[in-house]
């Protein structure tokens, strides 16, 4: 079962099982306690982080220490808790610049130190959650997703679903965004949540609009929990 938290423009999520539950992102600082008396009774045994950006993880420390769950991300978004600009971020958008501009002066989040560092494929079966974690590099080095035996897919902002296009707005790495971009459309999940607007359904337009931006590219994905494979290529002419 899906939940869905909106704070400002952040999306937070509590994915859960018959009888646990654990929640996929925080929001800003200034939303601690509405989050908190949202969640507070969902049996939360997991949180966890997406990717480092401020907005993302600003009451990571407020929640875990609230409801005693334990933090976990990917090991190289860490430095982000205490130096979010240390990842350089681009753009090619006016948004994006402005966004840029804005995590260049951003100031660090309530310091907590990460209980647990994800990898690709790792279960969370031991947190009574029946999902595994996805590499989603690129938005940021550390960015991942969650997908669930139900083809829901949780990407943090690897997608974001504000205005016509449907890429990240800013990224670490423009190469590895495109490739976890597309290895999200290339999925067959049923259902993609995001950081950022409204989730999309399969049978979307705006996901199936997305085809139109790949029409140069071909590749594969495999959802393997031990090993992620995605080969993008040009097509040759």
């Amino acid at each position: 079962m899906v939940e869905s938290f909106t704070f400002g423009i952040n999306n937070c999520y509590i994915l859960s099982d018959t009888k646990y539950a654990i929640l996929i992102d925080t929001c800003p600082e200034r939303y601690c306690n509405a989050l908190f008396e949202a969640v507070k009774n969902k049996n939360i045994t997991l949180l966890i982080m997406t990717h480092g950006h401020t907005d993302h993880i600003g009451c990571a420390k407020y929640i875990s220490n609230q409801l005693h769950i334990p933090i976990a991300m990917h090991q190289k978004d860490e430095i982000l808790i205490q130096q979010p600009s240390a990842q350089k971020m681009l753009a090619h958008t006016p948004l994006g610049l402005i966004l840029c501009q804005k995590v260049k002066n951003q100031k660090p989040v309530p310091y907590f130190q990460p209980d647990i560092f994800l990898t690709h494929g790792q279960s969370l079966k031991e947190y009574g959650i029946k999902a595994r974690i996805f590499t989603l590099s690129g938005h940021t080095e550390g960015s991942m997703g969650i997908w669930t035996p139900n083809k829901e897919f949780f990407v943090g902002d690897a997608m974001m679903n504000i205005g016509a296009s449907l890429k990240p707005r800013i990224y670490q790495n423009k190469m590895e965004m495109e490739r976890s971009f597309y290895n999200i459309y290339q999925s067959d999940a049923t259902a993609i949540y995001m950081g950022h607007g409204k989730p999309i359904f399969r049978q979307n337009t705006l996901i199936k609009c997305t085809k139109m931006q790949y029409k140069q590219y071909k590749g594969c994905i495999s959802m393997n929990a031990s090993h992620q494979h995605c080969e993008i290529e040009k097509n040759k002419k």
